[in-house]
């Protein structure tokens, strides 16, 4: 079957997925006229919040600091998501537009730089980017000063959760040692990187790529964008839905400093991603790649590695993220094992296969694994990029016309109630993997160089955004409502910090007044969250 085939029945599929109605396996309905009886015991709280990402714990704390009573609970044994976990940058064009939250980070950032010894590996060589291990300590740090307000509960999974007329009554979660536990709330905040609460109340949502006809979006479906011009390259195929969307990694930390380095071991599972390693060979032999960095330089001899939008094989495993948003616990156990799998396999590869160049296998022999990052997980990020995962159908919906110009105002549209701004690039790792190449690029990889003009502008997202069609005490600021191409600038993690933010300070306004978080008035949260949401107005 060749590729064209091969999309065309892909498309078949994903046109389901961005409508799927609902994840409710998870769900349990109060059946009309009949009562909601508290589960006897269970605790209770003013706003429950799911999902220790920064968003998560920007929400949870800010609730918590504005009277707010709260609960804070994650699958996850670490709190900062990918911030903690191999993410070690703040991706952003417009600084200027981020919530105060974006820059208490920023600042964090800096004084564990100060805070550093003296005299340490690599001092006084240039770096960018914050070690891991510092921020997993500052978002422990503001969770444990909020303690009289503020609840901590890690690794508790989401089981189900109760809803009745319209509104999340209760949620019940299997607890570290397989106990289970109720949590009863008046809000309810989703800010997983999937949705999970969301998609467990029964909210509808979308998944994969919404096809160019479905918004009009210029950009939207099966793309080929060069990264080095921003060229768009149409193929008989190009606007099409498909449910492929952009790829997962395990994004990981390494070290050259030999104090501080464990040995890179070969994995058990080497000769099943060897077939995908392979094909670097010749990508050497061809000159398309030359060498194959440590990445990103880091503080302390460390060194960070993205997976690549302009390499045919890299960290990125494009297409084994496909079931990942709704899969269930085991399942991605399984997958997050596989891309640590595949990263290990990644850089034994470069180290020890002979038909590696000798410069590239130099290189990777000083490598190693730090003592001191991800102590727990072997060494080895816990948490893997989940770059986009469920997106909630809310009372407002993000698209890429958000982010572009409206030539009748000379500007990005104005939302209703705007709470937070998306002004990074269209960002989008690859979607297929390299089999599916066209004129040498991957499919679905969407990135614009500074000396390219980049269509991509900042642009407002609204309140409802975050809001479900179906359910009014809950908010998701994460995987809030949008398109895949809203989606890919709404996705970096100081947008998704903003809009935590904001929704804190919803909870918080909702219990003041007695209303649901679908009730209130969102023109004070800009102004709470000192967030510049119109990025046109002059200073």
């Amino acid at each position: 079957m060749n590729r064209r085939d091969f999309l065309k029945l892909g498309t078949a599929a994903a046109i389901a997925v961005p409508s799927m109605s609902s994840w409710a396996r998870g769900q349990t309905d109060v059946a009309a006229g009949t009562a909601y009886v508290p589960t006897p015991g269970a605790t209770t709280c003013d706003v429950f919040v799911y999902g220790s990402t920064p968003s998560g714990v920007a929400a949870a704390v800010f609730a918590a600091r504005n009277g707010c009573r709260v609960l804070l609970a994650c699958p996850k044994k670490h709190p900062g998501g990918m911030l903690a976990s191999g993410l070690c940058t703040l991706d952003s064009r417009r600084s200027d537009v981020h919530a105060s939250f974006v820059f208490d980070f920023k600042k964090g950032m800096q004084d564990a730089i100060h805070s550093r010894p003296p005299g340490g590996p690599g001092e006084g060589k240039k770096h960018s980017g914050h070690l891991p291990s510092e921020a997993e300590a500052w978002f422990a740090g503001l969770i444990r000063a909020e303690s009289s307000q503020l609840d901590y509960w890690p690794g508790h999974h989401l089981l189900r959760a109760v809803v009745q007329k319209g509104r999340i009554m209760e949620v019940e979660l299997e607890a570290p040692d397989g106990t289970h536990k109720h949590v009863q709330a008046t809000t309810f905040i989703d800010t997983t990187y999937e949705a999970d609460l969301a998609a467990a109340a029964g909210v509808p949502y979308r998944v994969g790529r919404e096809s160019q006809a479905e918004y009009n979006e210029p950009l939207a479906g099966i793309r080929y964008v060069s990264f080095k011009t921003g060229q768009v390259f149409d193929t008989p195929d190009s606007g099409d839905a498909s449910p492929y969307i952009q790829a997962y990694c395990a994004r990981c930390v390494f070290t050259t400093d030999p104090d501080n380095l464990i040995p890179f071991t070969k994995p058990d599972t080497y000769e099943q991603h060897l077939p995908d390693l392979l094909p670097m060979l010749e990508d050497f032999a061809s000159g398309r790649i030359h060498n194959r960095s440590l990445g990103s330089p880091l503080a302390a001899l460390k060194w960070e590695l993205n997976g690549s939008i302009d390499q045919l094989t890299s960290l990125d495993l494009p297409g084994m993220n496909l079931y990942w948003p709704e899969a269930e616990r085991k399942h991605r156990e399984s997958l997050e094992k596989f891309h640590i799998d595949h990263a290990a396999s990644y850089v034994w590869f470069l180290q020890n296969e002979p038909r590696v160049p000798d410069r590239v296998r130099q290189l990777w022999a000083t490598a190693g694994l730090p003592k001191d990052e991800f102590a727990d997980n072997n060494h080895w990020p816990w948490q893997i990029y989940v770059r986009q995962g469920r997106r909630i159908e809310g009372r407002a919906k993000v698209t890429q016309f958000n982010f572009l110009i409206d030539p009748k105002i000379n500007r990005t549209p104005i939302v209703e109630h705007p709470i937070g701004v998306g002004e990074f690039s269209f960002d989008i790792h690859a979607c297929q993997d390299r089999r599916f190449t066209a004129n040498g690029l991957m499919e679905g990889v969407m990135w614009w160089p500074k000396n390219v003009p980049n269509p991509a502008e900042a642009g407002q997202i609204p309140y409802a955004a975050m809001l479900p069609k179906n359910i009014d005490n809950l908010l998701v600021p994460v995987g809030l409502s949008s398109t895949h191409m809203g989606m890919s600038v709404v996705r970096l993690e100081p947008c998704w910090m903003g809009t935590g933010q904001a929704a804190g300070y919803a909870a918080a306004e909702a219990k003041k007044h007695s209303l649901d978080v679908s009730q209130i008035d969102p023109t004070p949260l800009p102004g709470l969250t000192h967030t510049k949401v119109d990025p046109w107005a002059s200073a």
